[in-house]
């Protein structure tokens, strides 16, 4: 038999669970081998013993959701960017916030290193936790998905947007700063880690970083942001002692 493997892209996923739902529909085809579903960029590949047409592709999956395929059009670099940009979007902003707003009051403070990076952990917790706070038990449920605490213990979950608005206000008080980034530091590395450990799996999940109000997978970019702060605290401990 010969094997036929195209690209497509498919529109109308929002989440894990439609990918799943599309892959297992076209998988039982007797003509399809093999299905690969990337959610962060609506790509989909099929490796088959015969050449689908779109047509016949959209009616096997037409009772399972609101999704369409399409014929996969390769992209310039611009809309690459761009669509990066509208996926990532609820926390490339709240980053861009929370370092304009880091810069400003460090301006009118005494301009130095520590005093950045302890701004942009104050306004970075409590910018975040507000939007985990906005529904805390869904963002457990997200978070325990990926973070080996919270999975372990449940309550973790549940506290933790608090925890995070508590170390924000400790970290703009400039209280108890010591403690504060060992704190920083422990809830960051588990949660990196299982982040690694889903991405190397190739599971797709839904960043908790923004709550539950916006639909963001993990991916490299929210290890980017964990491991900033984590370099940060690093660095307040270091000036510190």
């Amino acid at each position: 038999m010969n094997n036929y493997k195209k690209l497509y892209t498919v529109s109308g996923m929002t989440c894990d669970g439609c990918v799943q739902t599309i892959g297992n529909k076209l998988n039982l085809e007797p003509e399809i081998s093999e299905v690969n579903i990337d959610l962060n960029s609506s790509e989909m590949s099929i490796t088959a013993d015969k050449e689908f047409s779109i047509n016949e592709l959209n009616k096997i999956i037409k009772n399972v959701g609101d999704y369409k395929i399409n014929e996969y059009k390769n992209k310039n670099i611009f809309v690459k960017i761009l669509s990066l940009f509208n996926t990532y979007k609820p926390i490339l902003v709240s980053l861009s916030i929370v370092i304009i707003l880091s810069l400003i009051t460090t301006n009118n403070d005494n301009f130095s290193i520590t005093n950045f990076c302890r701004y942009f952990m104050g306004y970075f917790f409590i910018i975040f936790s507000f939007l985990k706070l906005l529904n805390v038990k869904q963002f457990a449920i997200s978070f325990s998905n990926y973070d080996p605490i919270s999975n372990k213990f449940f309550t973790y979950g549940l506290i933790y947007p608090f925890l995070e608005l508590t170390l924000g206000v400790l970290f703009l008080s400039n209280f108890l700063m010591l403690y504060i980034n060992f704190i920083t530091i422990f809830i960051f590395v588990p949660q990196t880690l299982g982040i690694m450990n889903k991405l190397s799996k190739n599971e797709i999940l839904e960043c908790a970083c923004v709550g539950s109000t916006f639909n963001v997978p993990i991916s490299k970019l929210t290890i980017t942001e964990n491991l900033l702060m984590i370099f940060m605290a690093i660095i307040m401990i270091l000036y510190s002692i």
